[in-house]
């Protein structure tokens, strides 16, 4: 009898000892995943305020530092990174900026031209020509030399032409009206042609 009530003793025991070291491990290693997602989150939340964000039309969201909008490009830099790199601001629908700031760049997502459209962008020189039409922006384009003095004066606003073409294609313009040129053919210097232009679109 006496070793029967022993026997279930020793069992109860072992019950209770096996018990408490299945439950306890569990309930502490719940607690530390808890712990770790709450200080990724406030890390998530910090980086968020310390940072513009950038909101494409196409759902991507950037945590970056804007520098500057400039005709269609938007210059910033990556948390951290002191480059400088640049985008097509017509791609961004807003900027959140760290003050609280919101600033609407693009309702909609505009319709974007191929750069190889650019043959089919007009120059012209006569005011005449863009009468009527709606100015879309400011271009300015430079081609430069070598100093080696294989570029002619001639040849150096052949190519910048076509820079300032590839230019107004990009923000869907159809004419360019040049209205001014600078050219460099000083002694001792990289020659080197400017032109300035104004970019027009039909509609």
């Amino acid at each position: 009898m006496i070793r029967i009530v022993i026997g279930l003793f020793v069992f109860l025991m072992i019950n209770i000892s096996v018990d408490a070291q299945v439950i306890y491990p569990e309930e502490a290693d719940t607690t530390i995943v808890n712990q770790d997602e709450e200080i990724n989150h406030d890390k998530k939340e910090n980086a968020e305020q310390k940072s513009d964000i950038i909101y494409q039309h196409d759902g991507t969201k950037m945590l970056v530092d804007v520098k500057k909008i400039y005709l269609n490009d938007l210059y910033y830099s990556l948390p951290g990174d002191t480059k400088v790199k640049k985008m097509d601001q017509r791609l961004v629908h807003k900027i959140e900026y760290k003050t609280g700031k919101v600033e609407i760049l693009n309702e909609t997502a505009p319709e974007v031209r191929e750069v190889g459209d650019y043959r089919k962008v007009k120059v012209t020189e006569n005011p005449d020509d863009v009468e009527g039409l709606i100015e879309v922006a400011k271009l300015e384009a430079k081609a430069e030399g070598s100093d080696r003095g294989y570029s002619t004066p001639k040849s150096l606003e052949r190519t910048a032409t076509i820079v300032l073409r590839r230019k107004a294609a990009l923000v869907n313009a159809n004419i360019v009206l040049i209205t001014d040129k600078k050219t460099n053919v000083a002694f001792g210097e990289i020659p080197a042609v400017i032109l300035y232009g104004i970019a027009y679109s039909y509609r």
